[in-house]
């Protein structure tokens, strides 16, 4: 005897393919139903009357799904896969294959300019990333709200900036840490150092 077993999220993946995959449903319940009488001692009459009438309407069903497929050949049943917005398809292409180079942009308060020079020079020894160094005003300090020397990053790019950090930890003081600073605004391929005195 054959005992069907079907999870309701499978048969429910038969829904995809639309009018077809709903009469294949019917198909699969239809004999579940009869296999399921038949093996009583004494199949009800009521029963298997309410059985065939189910068994015709999936037969309908197969038939004009059958015709709407003859009549409608272009369409196409599997459901297209939805394109990913541009900003998403950005950063599934980041997160599958990351660029090799990272733009890095070291800010630097006037008075740690010697240290942010050492900072970029390290940088520049690595083939990962390009480097420009940009003088910090109060103003600009106080808008970005800058308050100790870090690293500022996107959520995707925390590996990039913990590797960065890594490696300006080799070359700064004892007294200079650079903290690293998860940012919400995006700038793909893109890292801030900010060296505060």
């Amino acid at each position: 005897m054959i005992v069907l077993q079907f999870q309701v999220s499978e048969l429910a993946e038969f829904l995809k393919y639309g009018i077809s995959g709903l009469s294949a449903i019917a198909f699969i319940l239809s004999f579940f139903l009869l296999n399921r009488e038949s093996s009583r001692p004494r199949p009800r009459p009521e029963m298997l009357r309410s059985i065939r009438m189910f068994m015709a309407l999936t037969l309908v069903l197969g038939l004009v799904a059958g015709i709407a497929t003859i009549l409608n050949p272009n369409s196409n049943p599997i459901p297209e896969k939805k394109t990913a917005t541009p900003r998403k398809a950005s950063l599934v292409s980041k997160i599958i294959s990351p660029r090799k180079v990272w733009e890095v942009e070291v800010f630097f308060d006037a008075s740690a300019s010697p240290l942010a020079e050492q900072v970029a020079e390290e940088l520049r020894n690595y083939k990962d990333y390009t480097v420009k160094m940009t003088s910090l005003t109060a103003s600009r300090k106080r808008e970005l709200k800058i308050k100790k020397s870090q690293i500022r990053h996107e959520l995707i790019e925390k590996e990039v900036a913990t590797q960065l950090q890594s490696r300006l930890d080799k070359i700064l003081p004892q007294d200079v840490s650079l903290a690293l600073k998860q940012i919400t605004s995006s700038s793909p391929d893109y890292l801030s150092v900010f060296v505060c005195d």
